[in-house]
């Protein structure tokens, strides 16, 4: 799909990516996804975010935690005055290398998915040292120094991320609890492999023996593991995918419902209508009606 087919078309690196935006008007009003993770640190009292089924205010020194599964976006709720905000996107890959058996450093995202608590107030001493990690980064990043080889300073920012993380994964089981073993585990670097995997392959043919052979597994051995940290199977996960990117084509191109059953993966309309009514209690046409 060409970029000019997309009514939302803001393009960021695979890899990663931080922006400091000082603006009164955020982008444009429209449900989308993002390919990477993305976090918005915000900086001012007016920043809000508006998913399918609710509205969530992001407070001063407030982060808001979103993945691939995440329709939303962002508004500045008092125009007249300019809303500041750090962003942050990132695959999974470029900072899971990063993590260890003991310390996973995607934890905030797993828990927020699982527990659907996507807002994190940063605590008060911790809001200098979070402004210090995000000045660096976007330093490192778009104002880099010319005597500064560019390994070194992409080798950098990957640490600084990683120190990020680790700080809001702290901040993060300090207000809504500790992550389980599960989570913690090694496991959870294989959820993000299968992740990964969902991504690429979703508009194919797909199902879990393909999955469990790829990854040397057993069918219930993946069941177990992936329902243990994800909280869903890997047939609710590659189902809740393809409707998500349905949902995003639905609102985001001209393209007709046939072609969006068969860009996700769905071999008939009729199997793409039937799942697409089922997860969301209304047809195809009717929800880019209603979301247009």
């Amino acid at each position: 799909m060409s970029v000019n087919q997309l009514r939302y078309n803001e393009i960021f690196p695979e890899e990663f990516s931080i922006r400091h935006k000082i603006s009164n008007m955020t982008e444009k009003r429209t449900f989308h996804c993002h390919r990477q993770l993305e976090i918005v640190i915000a900086l001012s009292d007016n920043l809000k975010c508006r998913f399918e089924d609710h509205l969530a205010h992001i407070p001063r020194y407030g982060i808001i935690l979103l993945d691939q599964m995440n329709l939303h976006y962002m508004f500045n709720s008092d125009p007249s005055s300019p809303c500041d905000r750090y962003v942050l996107y990132f695959s999974s890959n470029y900072i899971s290398r990063l993590s260890t058996p003991e310390v996973n450093l995607l934890e905030c995202f797993l828990l927020s998915q699982k527990r659907k608590k996507y807002i994190l107030p940063i605590p008060d001493g911790y809001h200098a040292a979070f402004l210090s990690l995000l000045e660096q980064m976007n330093e490192f990043q778009n104002s880099p120094d010319p005597a500064i080889p560019a390994a070194f300073g992409n080798l950098h920012t990957k640490f600084l991320l990683g120190q990020f993380l680790l700080l809001t994964n702290q901040c993060y089981c300090g207000q809504y609890g500790a992550a389980p073993t599960a989570i913690r585990s090694f496991h959870s670097d294989l959820v993000y492999q299968i992740y990964d995997f969902v991504e690429k392959y979703y508009h194919e043919e797909l199902n879990t023996e393909d999955i469990a052979r790829h990854f040397g597994l057993s069918k219930t051995q993946l069941y177990y593991i992936f329902k243990e940290v994800s909280g869903m199977t890997v047939s609710e996960y590659i189902t809740e995918y393809r409707i998500t990117r349905a949902k995003n084509l639905l609102i985001n191109s001209t393209h007709s419902i046939e072609l969006i059953s068969q860009e996700t993966g769905y071999g008939s309309l009729s199997s793409f209508s039937r799942v697409f009514k089922a997860r969301t209690g209304c047809s195809p046409l009717q929800y880019r009606k209603k979301m247009s």
